[in-house]
């Protein structure tokens, strides 16, 4: 009978230990509501897929209240996002703890932690006016369309295999292209050879230059550069006189050669002046008749001409 008596207490002490359990446990979750604990607000959304009642509704990361309900709007008070256009045509009804303000710029989404069975959740954004009115009792929100991973598993799918028909094909030319890769790998490796000596070259060719500047920037130099540049200018007018003769001279012997022995018309030189005066080719004269009788006076005084212009000409720098 003793027995039979203890048996009895202690079933009754855990049926007492399981029903407290579990009012402490559906009070946690938002099942049970002992009155009041707070003020109820409506969050639109254009889809509410994974919120139901009970679920959490958190502000800024964390717990702030619960959800009460989820309904349909009828389809003639469906109202319009004027940000997206989109139809609301769900309503979630949310019981925000009284200790919680909250301004009405905020912004309501929906969320969910990691990937797979996680459970989804309201979350409330607070706007940047920290100045805006708070929410109360019956204040509707907007809220924003969720991210559905499969909207985006989806197309990822359909790239991959389209990357995959991609390879497919690509895979000939693929094939073909590995003689040219070893080519550039031989390549590759002569430029590692050659350039290092090349770069030192020019390395070595930039400071010699600098040091010529260098030489070219003081008094002295810049005076050594003048006077190479008179001599150049000296030779270069001597050769300019010199080929104008020669030209006439050819152009003689083009004619008729035996001309230069027995007389006749020649080839008459510009003159030196001419010559230096201009940068341009001189047309050569019209052919000048020369007796056979003074050929060899002429020849000897178109010599002795020949010298004296090219004393004057010369000039030593």
């Amino acid at each position: 009978m003793k027995e039979n008596r203890t048996n009895a207490t202690i079933a009754i002490i855990c049926l007492i230990a399981a029903v407290l359990m579990t009012a402490a446990l559906s009070y946690s979750i938002g099942k049970w509501n002992f009155g009041n604990s707070g003020y109820r607000i409506i969050i639109r959304f254009p889809n509410a897929t994974g919120i139901n009642p009970n679920s959490a509704v958190k502000l800024a990361g964390a717990n702030a209240g619960v959800v009460r309900e989820v309904r349909l709007v009828p389809r003639a008070e469906e109202t319009v996002d004027e940000k997206t256009n989109e139809v609301n045509c769900v309503e979630v009804v949310a019981e925000i703890n009284s200790q919680v303000e909250i301004g009405d710029d905020v912004e309501a989404t929906i969320k969910q932690d990691g990937i797979g069975i996680a459970a989804k959740y309201v979350l409330l954004t607070p706007g940047p006016d920290r100045n805006s009115a708070p929410l109360k009792e019956g204040s509707i929100v907007q809220g924003q369309m969720p991210v559905d991973l499969s909207d985006l598993v989806q197309p990822a799918g359909m790239a991959l295999k389209q990357a995959e028909a991609m390879l497919t094909q690509l895979q000939p030319a693929i094939s073909k292209m590995g003689p040219m890769i070893d080519r550039l790998d031989k390549l590759s490796e002569k430029m590692d050879t050659a350039l290092p000596p090349l770069i030192d070259n020019g390395n070595k060719f930039l400071v010699d230059g600098d040091s010529v500047i260098a030489n070219f920037n003081t008094p002295e130099g810049r005076e050594r550069l003048n006077e190479m540049l008179d001599s150049l200018r000296v030779s270069t007018d001597n050769l300019k006189v010199v080929s104008s003769n020669a030209k006439a001279l050819t152009a003689t012997l083009a004619e008729k050669p035996w001309r230069v022995f027995w007389g006749g018309s020649t080839v008459p030189a510009p003159t030196e002046s001419e010559v230096l005066k201009t940068n341009r080719v001189i047309p050569l004269k019209p052919s000048v008749e020369v007796n056979a009788g003074t050929a060899g006076s002429s020849t000897s005084t178109s010599s002795s001409a020949a010298e004296q212009a090219k004393k004057k000409t010369i000039v030593q720098p």
